[in-house]
């Protein structure tokens, strides 16, 4: 992961102040600094390192609902503070473009105060990054039913498909083929079999990724 230094140093500073936070407080930290990162490779970063203990000291984990409701996310917070005092749980993640924006103003104070030619050395700080980051459509919500699975409308909304149309199983990646037509109902969701996937009656999150419809065990 890119600027995993800026990450860790994000972290560091929320533990030693022992703040309450989730990966979108530490991704939109580092964002704030004009660097993209994606929100997912902090959540995995996070997860990933929790075991240090010199790092994450008198800290633990909680699963809140955020998003009004409709996600789950980690809280990691100081082991005796109650997570349910967190607040941010409905923060919206900074997008590729306002991101841009904070970069190309932190760039722009430093070129104004140099000569033309020095100038033309300065890059894009996203000249790589936007092409394979850029994802500010990325949503991923957790399904507790223990029948079938129904994706959410919200998903099926920002995919632009409507009540009546046929889904290219294609578009929706499951583990086992699902027999039959697949249609979005008129309340805007798509429902698909328990058996489409391989986790039994446990919750399943929902993950709209790249215009398709993912799946992973919550």
């Amino acid at each position: 992961m890119k600027y995993h230094a800026t990450v860790l140093e994000k972290v560091s500073e929320y533990v030693k102040e022992g703040k309450m936070f989730t990966s979108v407080d530490i991704a939109n930290a580092v964002k704030k600094e004009g660097l993209w990162v994606r929100n997912r490779d902090v959540r995995d970063w996070l997860q990933e390192n929790f075991s240090d203990k010199d790092l994450f000291e008198d800290y633990a984990i909680s699963q809140i609902h955020v998003c009004n409701g409709n996600s789950v996310a980690s809280l990691y917070h100081p082991a005796l503070v109650d997570p349910s005092t967190y607040m941010d749980r409905d923060q919206r993640p900074l997008t590729p473009d306002e991101v841009k924006a904070i970069a190309q103003k932190k760039v722009g104070t430093v070129k104004d105060n140099m000569a033309p030619d020095i100038n033309k050395m300065i890059p894009d700080p996203f000249e790589d990054d936007e092409k394979e980051d850029k994802d500010p459509d990325e949503m991923t919500i957790t399904i507790r039913s223990k029948d079938r699975i129904k994706i959410p409308g919200a998903m099926i909304r920002k995919l632009g498909w409507v009540p009546g149309q046929n889904i290219d199983p294609a578009l929706i990646l499951t583990t086992n083929v699902i027999s039959g037509n697949l249609t979005v109902n008129d309340d805007y969701r798509v429902s698909i079999p328990r058996s489409a996937v391989p986790w039994g009656k446990e919750p399943v999150n929902v993950i709209l990724r790249g215009g398709k419809i993912h799946f992973e065990k919550a």
